[in-house]
Order: C-alpha cells, then structure tokens, then sequence
C-alpha cells in the first residue's frame, strides 16, 4: 500500500457511495438513536494536487489508481433500526477482558441488507464542511398521500408544515420517515478509531517531557500527513461561506456543524436567525488563520492580543446576529482537540458537549495563564481524559511502560 494525496473523479456522497458495487457496509456502534456504519469501497482516482489521503495500489491501467476508500456514515434514527444496522459488526467484545477488541468475520448478507435498506432513501444536502463532513437529511423514496381537506389539525414533521387548506393536499410520506446523517468520506484512521466502540478511558498527565517525546511527534505525523488541508478552503471561505459569521484578519467564526438544529445557512435569511428557537443549542467554532499553532500546546503570550480579539468579536456578532447575550457563551479549547488546527468553541450555556473538566479550557482563563506566564503551556502538566486503544493512547502507554521499567 502507498499513501497519496488524491481527490475523487466525483463527489462522495451517500447516494454514490452506496450505489457503488464493491461498497461493503459493516456496523461499528449502534444504539436506540444512533448508528455508525463503516463504508468500504474501491474508487478509481487520478493524481491532483489536492488534500484527500487514502490508501492506493495501482492496477494494470497505467491511467489510473484504484483505492479502498473508507468513510463514515453516522445515523440519527429510531429503534426498530437497531437490529438490522447492527447486524454485521466489525468488532465484538463479547467474552473478552474489557482491552481487547475480537474483529469479526464480514458478513456479506447482512451487508448486502443494510446496504439495500440505506439506498431506498433519498439524500438531500443540508450543509457541507469545508472538510470531509457532510449533512443530509435521508428520507425513504415512496409517493404521495393526499391528506383530506376536512382534517383540522396541522400536520408538522421535521422539514414540514402543513395548515388546514381548503383543498386536499398532497403531503410526502417521506416526510414523517426521515432521519439525519453525518457523512465522513473519506475517514482517516484517527476518525474511525474516534468511532469504534468504546472500551473505556483513563486520564493522562501529560508533562512537558511527555509532550515532547510522544505527543508532539504524533501531532506532527497527522499535521504533516496532509489530512488538515481542507482547513484551508475554510481560512479562505472557498468552503462553508454560508456558515460565515466573523471574518478577521487574524481569524474567523463560523458556525459549528455540531450545531444540527440551526436552520439551513443556505436557504434560510439571516434576518430569520434572530432569537431562533435553536439558540439553546448554539455552537460556533473560532479558527485561527496562522500556520504552525496546532492545539494549546503551542500557545504563548504572543498570542493574547488575538485570542481577546476572537472573543470579543465572536461574542459580539453571536449577540448580533442570534440575540444570546456574552453572559450566555461559553468559549472554551480542548485538549486533545479534534483536529490539529488552533480553535475556539463558543457554545450556549445548555449546550455541554465538549466541556467535560478534563477536556475543555476555558479560553478567558488561558488568556489569563499566559499573562501571568507567556510560556505557561510549555511548562505545565495538562490532565486530560483519552480513549483506551486510541493511537496516541497506544503511544503514550507505551512509552510509559518503557520508562517505567528502566
């Protein structure tokens, strides 16, 4: 296998993905509300100077490149999915001590089942990162229902609402089916982990030492490897223009796709955004558009002119544009981020994903630590809580076992 940096002939979408013959869909987590299935599939790719990495091998067509491409395709759906979509699992931990994962056997009927069930749904593109990530809404392909104009109540749905009419009204089935989804494609091996059933975590304190020896070489492998060139359609708002609410010189704010229940960027007005029921789930993200600040790690008191400006600034504009008052935001860091670029959360106060203690940091207290010291980060020993089996979990265990017995 070689590694390049490829880009598909066509645009990845759930639709193409599955109507793909060699797609093989396998189960990795699933819950009464959730599923996240594994999406296997060769992809005939030519070389560009784009970001995308994959795993290649070349074919006999000297013209051409044939990869396995893997993606994730994350579900919000209803309980009597469950049992079909986890039906071919990847990993089992049945009868295994709580470190060890069993990897199954594929199943090709069950595969093949899913797959069929996935495709009978129609994929409309809510909102594109200007990463790997992408939001549809999936709804099942059936006709129409004409809804009698004697029906008093109005019937609502997810993307739907239909008052009495005089007339009879033909409503879309579909309407009442539908279900959201994530799509990842193509997944790195770091999302995918991110993805595979959890066996548990622990907390580690990291040192200086620690951070220099393990855990800053593995953020350089992933920042060298290519997989964060998308950040760079977002720095220049080639991506998620829609998504824009803050545009600096040194930085900008968008508005996060974590935030699932803000009304389409694309086909919704601004004006309409105002004191939106959703703002009890409001999450935006500051990016910083320097080079070379990968995560708190490498923060010092150089930075403080910036870091008050992007609050100030993205508080200012959530004010502005959604009506939630500064006393409302909390703008944290996390440490291990998601990804390798420098960036501020700014979430609602109900909203608390992400910010657990033994993850997030709060960015008024960073700005604080780094005017008492300007190389605060440098020195200090950061506890945080990391996935058992992850990589850098695999590294830092490693490296702590060796030590230890010397």
């Amino acid at each position: 296998m070689i590694d390049g940096h490829l880009r598909l002939l066509d645009q990845m979408t759930p639709t193409s993905i599955l109507s793909d013959k060699s797609c093989k869909v396998q189960s990795l987590t699933v819950s009464d509300q959730h599923a996240t299935l594994l999406l296997t599939y060769n992809k005939k790719k030519r070389d560009i100077s784009d970001t995308y990495q994959v795993d290649s091998v070349i074919t006999s067509n000297e013209d051409s490149i044939k990869s396995v491409v893997k993606s994730l395709l994350k579900l919000t759906l209803v309980p009597f999915h469950k049992e079909l979509l986890g039906s071919n699992p990847v990993y089992s931990e049945s009868g295994l001590p709580k470190s060890e994962l069993n990897l199954m056997k594929h199943n090709e009927a069950a595969s093949a089942q899913i797959r069929k069930f996935l495709k009978d749904y129609t994929f409309e593109l809510k909102s594109e990162s200007g990463a790997e990530y992408s939001h549809y809404s999936a709804s099942p392909t059936v006709g129409l229902q004409t809804i009698p104009a004697q029906i008093k109540s109005t019937v609502k749905s997810e993307n739907l609402e239909i008052k009495q009419k005089e007339s009879s009204i033909p409503i879309p089935l579909k309407a009442f089916g539908m279900f959201n989804v994530e799509l990842i494609s193509p997944a790195s091996e770091r999302q995918i982990s991110r993805a595979m059933p959890s066996f548990g975590s622990t907390l580690i304190h990291e040192t200086p030492e620690l951070y220099q020896k393990v855990v800053l070489p593995y953020i350089q492998s992933i920042v060298n490897g290519g997989s964060l060139g998308w950040i760079n359609n977002v720095i220049e708002v080639k991506k998620e223009k829609e998504r824009l609410l803050v545009n600096n010189l040194q930085f900008l704010v968008n508005i996060d796709t974590k935030w699932r229940s803000h009304p389409p960027p694309l086909s919704t007005p601004r004006e309409e955004w105002y004191n939106h029921p959703s703002v009890e789930d409001l999450y935006c993200l500051g990016i910083v558009k320097e080079k070379g600040i990968a995560c708190l790690r490498d923060l010092t008191g150089a930075h403080i002119d910036m870091l008050k400006s992007m609050q100030e600034e993205g508080l200012k504009a959530i004010e502005t544009i959604y009506g939630v008052k500064s006393d409302q935001i909390r703008c944290f860091v996390h440490y291990q981020p998601q990804f390798y670029h420098f960036h501020v959360h700014f979430t609602r106060l109900e909203n608390e994903i992400g910010s657990t203690v033994e993850k997030g940091h709060l960015l008024v207290d960073i700005i604080q630590n780094l005017e008492m010291d300007p190389m605060y980060y440098q020195k200090r020993t950061i506890t945080y809580k990391l996935k058992k089996l992850s990589p850098l979990h695999n590294l830092i265990h490693s490296f702590l076992n060796e030590n230890h017995s010397n």
